[in-house]
């Protein structure tokens, strides 16, 4: 269910930002603590953390295979590394299994993904590292990160798409508990672009989108902001900037293997304001099958997003060869009847054009 859950980019931008519970108790892992040792049973990517190197900075990024929110911060992470990397920054995947989370599953992701986001992954079967992290800090939901200093010491812990604002000041070395502070104001401006973004008049919520940006040019580029941000401009009638834009980010996500990028570009061309227009529907439709390449159709949200694309295309035969494989896809029995359920649009259309 978390898949399905995850193939709204809606809901992705509202989980990422509302998803993670506010601690409940004081924790016993704050800013300013000496951060844990890392205990592994596999690295699956890069060179092993045994220890925190004096001098060097690191991010400890907490993640499943179940989480979409997570999987859409990847790339940009990726790129951060890539910038910090002759400085001294290491980021570290850590993921630990549950019942959605198997070694199988985190294996298969790291070495189909992994080579492209170029930074280092871990894996644990058992909570010793999770609970010295995670629960030390009492951190309830993912995507979480924890950014070390050259000191060894907790700079930072929340979401990872503030890292753009936190990393230049901690390789700098110029982070501070003031920053640390500044940040819930960051998080309440960013609640409030979020409620600007679902502004029923399009034109206001691409000011709330665009004023954000202006006070916060680091962020605005969080993979979060794609999908709405194209879903408004089409809302505007700005069809030239929709495309662009939808053009620019799928180009770039074909660079970067990033089937979440593709998936939200797919989504947002067949949102509302695209109705109709069948460019807007044919970007949609290649975005889609992009997707699927690069996942397969064994993936569920991507042979759902390309059903659901050719649907609004008005390729009713492909929706529900594409609706059958999703079924196929699912793989368990209260998953498959709620794909069922979804997909019945496409044959309630066919009785419809009877």
């Amino acid at each position: 269910m978390r898949t399905l859950v995850a193939a709204s980019w809606t809901l992705v931008f509202a989980f990422a930002i509302h998803g993670q519970e506010p601690p409940k108790k004081e924790a016993s892992l704050k800013v300013g603590d000496p951060a844990p040792a890392i205990k592994a049973d596999r690295w699956l990517q890069g060179k092993p953390v045994k220890e925190f190197a004096q001098g060097n900075v690191y991010v400890v990024e907490f993640w499943a295979t179940w989480c979409g929110p997570c999987i859409v911060m990847m790339p940009h992470m990726a790129e951060m590394q890539a910038e910090f990397r002759d400085r001294g920054v290491t980021f570290i995947g850590f993921s630990k299994q549950d019942p959605n989370n198997t070694a199988e599953k985190v294996e298969a992701f790291v070495t189909k993904r992994g080579p492209k986001l170029g930074y280092t992954f871990a894996f644990s079967a058992g909570a010793e590292t999770y609970d010295a992290w995670m629960r030390a800090a009492n951190r309830n939901g993912i995507p979480c990160c924890f950014v070390v200093d050259k000191k060894g010491k907790i700079a930072y812990i929340g979401h990872p798409m503030y890292l753009d604002l936190v990393m230049p000041a901690v390789v700098g070395g110029t982070w501070s508990e003031a920053d640390v502070k500044k940040l819930d104001d960051v998080e309440k401006d960013v609640n409030a672009m979020f409620k600007g973004i679902n502004n029923p008049d399009a034109e206001a919520g691409l000011k709330a989108v665009d004023d954000f940006n202006k006070k916060y040019p680091l962020l605005a580029n969080i993979p979060y902001f794609i999908g709405p941000k194209i879903s408004l401009l089409l809302k505007a009638n700005r069809l030239d900037d929709a495309k662009k834009m939808a053009k620019d980010v799928a180009s770039k996500a074909v660079k970067q293997d990033d089937p979440t990028a593709l998936r939200a570009v797919s989504a947002a061309m067949r949102s509302p304001g695209a109705a109709g227009n069948k460019e807007l529907l044919q970007i949609s439709v290649y975005t889609a099958e992009m997707m699927l390449k690069m996942t397969g159709d064994k993936d569920l949200g991507a042979v759902l997003n390309i059903a659901d694309a050719y649907f609004a295309s008005g390729d009713r035969a492909k929706a529900r060869e594409f609706g059958a494989k999703a079924v196929a896809a699912a793989d368990n029995p209260r998953t498959k009847e709620a794909v069922e359920k979804m997909i019945k649009k496409y044959d309630d259309e066919k009785k419809d054009n009877k």
